[in-house]
């Protein structure tokens, strides 16, 4: 039999020019294992077809078309057509049934026939095992999942597939701790597995041991330098332990590659730049990447245009922006407190006012925005001492004096908004409940012509509820979520 190389030759002929050639059954196998090794899928039902033509009956052909039902979900057909063809007796036809049993949830049925396999002592019985804890080890079937795979590792104690299995499932269940000690086993059993050192690598991250986590990586890319999904979660690792120029140099290695991910690295990019003060660097990669998106599908890159522009003295810029952004989100408590600075520089203060009070009306009703709380306080930095004036104001405008009973609490809202979270909770705490609701009230019945009872008195945080730590979450959480939560990337 021609090796595949020549047999792929053949085949670009047919695929490319469209002459018809002819293909025995087993080059035709060859090439939908090679295919599918590939995951490509398009060629590998393009060869398929071909070879349903020309060898209509091959026994080899009809499993890879079972497979193909598999691969679409349609088991219910690939079970049909093994009852017709299959040889009971067959290992691989036996493995295709069993995988179809496991997805359509008939677990019994594949437990029966693993207790058959091993009450004769069959010596395919590990080559069973892992072949369908994979199949198995999904979110869905979590308890099925444990019991097979840890079934099979009380046989076969060292088999390393069983190993992988267990860890991703501890890790689905969220116990990296638990699966560390197993992913080391892995590791000594075959230290240049670049996969390995990518699962510690997950495992560390997930701990939030982000210096280990660098180290598995560096193993990880020790083994493969070209890796993309490594060097992502390694640069999420740099960000979140604030060396934000090593991890630059990490998203510039990856723009420098042939890997169409420009559109996700840039932004990361960008933020790194903001983080480490290079505002300039950033606001040209913004800009250049706000001219395709869409302002309602683009808040977080727009914000960070805008902080750059102020931070680079394009403040026209940034006001001139501002005004669409913000029409958009009118709820978002960064652009509300950016829209303040515009209108305190302006000297608009009856509009500054406004805006305060939407503001305060937020932190009031924050009771299901407690995440947006440190994302205020972080925004606070734009308005300084012109907020705290801004509020003076807004307390002569109304006419309200502050009464002995209020004046903690106005204390503990200019430690609010001077960014010094220690301060104002513990003055926060200091302050009853009525206090609280009683100077919210005054100012919002004053302002907008409402009763007191408008706003129910327990509509707030208390001081145990707030926290001082802003937890910073660079955007790329989630484009590395999606390998921390593929078992399909390496598993």
């Amino acid at each position: 039999m021609k090796g595949i190389k020549d047999i792929l030759q053949r085949y670009s002929i047919v695929e490319n020019k469209g002459i018809e050639m002819y293909f025995d059954a087993d080059e035709i196998v060859d090439l939908l294992d090679y295919f599918e090794e590939m995951n490509d899928f398009d060629h590998f039902e393009k060869v398929l077809a071909l070879g349903q033509k020309l060898h209509p009956e091959n026994p080899d052909i009809k499993i890879r078309i079972c497979r193909s039902y598999i691969y679409h979900e349609e088991y219910e057909k690939a079970l049909e057509l093994i009852d017709r063809f299959g040889d009971q007796e067959d290992l691989e036809v036996n493995l295709l049934r069993m995988e179809c049993l496991c997805c359509l949830d008939h677990y019994e049925e594949v437990i029966a026939f693993v207790d058959a396999q091993q009450a004769q002592q069959s010596e395919a019985l590990e080559e069973i095992f892992e072949y369908l804890a994979p199949v198995l080890n999904e979110p869905e079937k979590h308890e099925e999942a444990y019991n097979f795979i840890r079934r099979g590792l009380a046989l076969f104690p060292e088999n390393l597939i069983l190993k992988e299995e267990y860890c991703y499932y501890l890790e689905m269940q969220g116990l990296p701790q638990l699966a560390l000690p197993i992913c080391k086993e892995l590791i000594d059993a075959n230290p240049y597995a670049i996969d390995y050192w990518y699962m510690q690598g997950r495992f560390y991250l997930l701990l939030g041991d982000y210096d280990k986590a660098v180290d598995a990586f560096d193993f990880a890319l020790a083994c493969d330098d070209s890796d993309m999904e490594v060097k992502i979660l390694k640069a999420y690792c740099l960000f979140m332990n604030e060396h934000y120029e090593k991890a630059i140099e990490v998203y510039l290695d990856l723009l420098s590659g042939e890997n169409n991910m420009d559109e996700h690295i840039q932004p990361l990019l960008a933020e790194c730049y903001m983080k480490s003060d290079h505002y300039e660097q950033a606001y040209t990669i913004f800009k250049e990447l706000l001219e395709n998106t869409d302002i309602a599908k683009g808040l977080a890159l727009y914000k960070n245009y805008i902080h750059c522009c102020l931070e680079t003295e394009r403040e026209k810029e940034a006001t001139d922006l501002l005004p669409e952004v913000a029409a958009h989100f009118p709820e978002d408590l960064l652009l509300l407190s950016l829209q303040a600075v515009v209108h305190i520089a302006k000297g608009e203060q009856e509009e500054a006012v406004c805006i305060i009070m939407q503001i305060l009306d937020l932190l009031y009703h924050i009771q299901s925005k407690k995440g947006d709380l440190q994302i205020m306080i972080k925004s606070l930095r734009y308005l300084g001492q012109n907020l705290k004036q801004v509020i003076d104001e807004i307390h002569r405008v109304i006419g309200l004096g502050l009464e002995a009973p209020y004046r903690p609490v106005h204390q503990a809202i200019k430690h609010l908004l001077n960014g010094d979270m220690e301060k104002f909770c513990r003055k926060y705490g200091v302050c009853s409940s009525e206090s609280i609701s009683g100077y919210l009230n005054r100012i919002f019945s004053v302002i907008r012509g409402v009763s007191q009872a408008t706003h129910p008195k327990t509509d707030f945080l208390f001081a145990n509820e707030i926290r001082p730590e802003a937890v910073e979450c660079i955007t790329s959480e989630k484009l590395s979520s999606h390998y921390l939560t593929n078992k399909h990337h390496y598993n």
